[in-house]
């Protein structure tokens, strides 16, 4: 009887701890669960979504500037002495001679194109219609009419292109369609050796437009030559530079925007 009454006690006890652990069961799970999760965490072995960074060479996206341009190309200048103009400040590439022609090269911060003899390019950023450039740049040494500097716009090689430029006695703008230069505009302006001066240079539609100023000074207000023409409609912005052996330009910021008004 003893034995009957112990095996029975025991069966009933295994039966309460099924209906027990039946009803518990999904309570036991949830907080297993939930302690896998939080170790999971605290080991690291769930990576948080991080956020993507660009690096120096990926262009950065166009930003927009006020009255709804967009800017299509910057450089500051602000790196490591160097050969060659290498990547802007945004992450594009110069182009034309700037990264082929040893004239080219970055010291003190600025842009410097230096001892060569004839004409040199520099563009940067994608093809556009209506864009302006404005650079800030000094010569050492201006040479009657052999040493000038000046932005292009509408530029596609060598031969094709707008520019606007000061040599030390004028304010033009050329043409080069096919190699052909052609003066289309110009009138009287003294730039002094050694000082920096700001050119802005301006293409909408048919109509080509620039002014010059020096660069600690107050930006003229009014464009100083206007002119139209039909030659070329689309192309790089930039810079041209005609130099002598003893020629020093340097360039401390170039920016190349979209244009929306003729203002």
């Amino acid at each position: 009887m003893r034995l009957r009454s112990i095996v029975l006690t025991i069966i009933f006890l295994c039966m309460i701890g099924g209906l027990l652990a039946g009803f518990f069961s999904h309570s036991i799970e949830a907080a297993l669960t939930l302690q896998s999760i939080n170790g999971t965490r605290q080991t690291g072995a769930v990576t948080p979504t991080s956020t993507p960074v660009a690096t120096s060479g990926q262009p950065k996206a166009p930003t927009p500037v006020p009255g709804g341009a967009v800017v299509l190309a910057k450089d500051t200048f602000q790196r490591a002495v160097q050969t060659f103009w290498g990547t802007a400040s945004d992450g594009h590439l110069w182009a034309g001679d700037a990264n082929s022609i040893e004239v080219f090269s970055i010291a003190g911060g600025v842009g410097q194109i230096g001892h060569g003899n004839g004409a040199f390019n520099a563009v940067l950023g994608p093809l556009s219609t209506n864009a302006e450039v404005v650079f800030n740049a000094s010569v050492n040494h201006f040479a009657a009419g052999n040493v000038n500097m000046g932005a292009v716009l509408r530029w596609t090689d060598s031969k094709n292109w707008y520019k606007a430029l000061i040599d030390g006695a004028r304010l033009q703008i050329l043409s080069s369609v096919n190699g052909t230069i052609t003066s289309l505009a110009t009138m009287p302006f003294q730039a002094r050796d050694g000082v920096t001066y700001s050119l802005r240079f301006r293409t909408l539609g048919a109509n080509l437009f620039v002014r010059a100023w020096q660069s600690n000074q107050t930006e003229p207000v009014n464009w100083m030559l206007t002119v139209s023409n039909t030659a070329l409609t689309q192309g790089m912005g930039g810079l041209r530079m005609l130099t002598q052996s003893v020629t020093i330009i340097k360039v401390t910021s170039f920016l190349e925007t979209t244009v929306v008004s003729p203002s």
